[in-house]
């Protein structure tokens, strides 16, 4: 039921076909009986400026933010977190004392996950993908704690100018190798795929031997299985999807939103029916 006193909520991005970030939400909103509605928000990119001016100036009290605004969005709000600054994007808006604020809710979503799964810290991680949520995926790794991180990409260069500024900020060393040598890799790894690769359905990141691999973490969530996943599971390594990331991210927001952690199960529970 919507009443007169309703809050906005909503996510931010474009497109926004796929999300169901609409439906975990509000399927938590009524579990709780909280008088709020979540929107998806579809804003082009050549109109995010005007739009997002608009929009924080509406009785809005919360956004989500995805792609491709992640970045853009900063210049627009008053203050950011500190991981948010480290990793140049922000995912969660709030108000606070009339000042819109930033926060990145990927990195804790991921960094969650990792201590859900209680991965020994004695192996090393093998990182696919140079793009905004491989930067939450490595810092969520450093803070973890593996041994080693690699970190490879299509696009040497961005692999590269990430692994430069984890230097600078965390004083540690990933080790940057070529994308057509991931396959090359000498000791057993965790394997970790941030790329799109696998969204069709039909492409996978990885063809390489899968006893070099003790464990594979694929941060796509729809399909549920993934050419890569598939994969794993034919040759009796331990993997896992992207959705439990995604949910956890949903929960922490609601920090930021309502004083507490969102209901996980409740947000779960809807996103299986979905999916």
């Amino acid at each position: 039921m919507i009443s007169p006193s309703t809050k906005l909520y909503g996510l931010i991005g474009y497109p926004l076909g796929h999300s169901i970030s609409f439906y975990i939400h509000n399927a938590a909103f009524r579990a709780l009986s909280i008088d709020a509605l979540y929107l998806n928000i579809p804003i082009e990119p050549e109109f995010f400026s005007k739009a997002i001016l608009g929009i924080k100036y509406l009785p809005i009290y919360g956004l989500n933010v995805t792609i491709p605004h992640k970045e853009s969005i900063i210049e627009f709000l008053d203050e950011i977190s500190e991981i948010s600054n480290i990793l140049g994007a922000v995912n969660t808006v709030y108000r606070e004392n009339h000042k819109w604020k930033g926060d990145n809710t990927d990195f804790g979503g991921f960094l969650k996950t990792l201590e859900d799964l209680n991965l020994s810290r004695d192996f090393s991680c093998l990182i696919l993908g140079a793009g905004g949520a491989a930067r939450a995926v490595i810092y969520a790794v450093l803070e973890y704690g593996f041994k080693e991180v690699y970190l490879t990409n299509r696009t040497y260069e961005r692999a590269e100018k990430i692994a430069v500024e984890v230097k600078k900020n965390k004083n540690f060393e990933i080790k940057v190798i070529p994308w057509e040598d991931r396959e090359k890799i000498s000791e057993k790894v965790i394997l970790i795929n941030t790329t799109s690769i696998g969204l069709d359905g039909k492409e996978t990141p990885w063809n390489g031997d899968f006893k070099k691999l003790v464990f594979v973490y694929d941060i796509i969530y729809n399909p549920k299985e993934t050419p890569l996943l598939k994969l794993a599971k034919e040759n009796n390594v331990p993997y896992k999807n992207g959705l439990d990331m995604l949910i956890y991210q949903a929960c922490l927001s609601w920090e930021k939103w309502f004083g507490f952690v969102g209901p996980f199960e409740v947000m779960k529970r809807e996103a299986e029916k979905l999916l």
